[in-house]
């Protein structure tokens, strides 16, 4: 996997450990601070089945989401298009390397 440069820093190449430690950090940004619209989506059907079964209140299912919906948007929004564009770039290498998602 090459990262891309600019004006300023060179192309830089990754090796196979470097990727995978990268695999690492966005799968650990996406699990805590939920950066992924998959586990969001994940998250509201959560919380709708949990009042569906009685578990939680709407009003508590709500205040779940809302301070979940707080944390993400305390993220800043160069981290969550960087997160974006490094995870973009991680599919294409995968897809370019014949690793199959499942």
């Amino acid at each position: 996997m090459i990262l891309t440069g600019d004006a300023n820093i060179p192309a830089m190449p990754m090796t196979e450990a470097q990727v995978n430690h990268l695999r690492r950090l966005l799968a650990w940004l996406r699990c805590a601070y939920m950066l992924d619209e998959h586990m969001q989506r994940g998250f509201m059907q959560g919380a709708a089945l949990s009042v569906k079964h009685g578990v939680a209140t709407p009003e508590r299912a709500g205040e779940i989401l809302q301070r979940q919906a707080d944390k993400i948007n305390q993220v800043p929004a160069y981290v969550r298009q960087a997160h974006k564009m490094l995870s973009k770039a991680l599919l294409d290498h995968d897809r370019a390397a014949g690793v199959v998602e499942t």
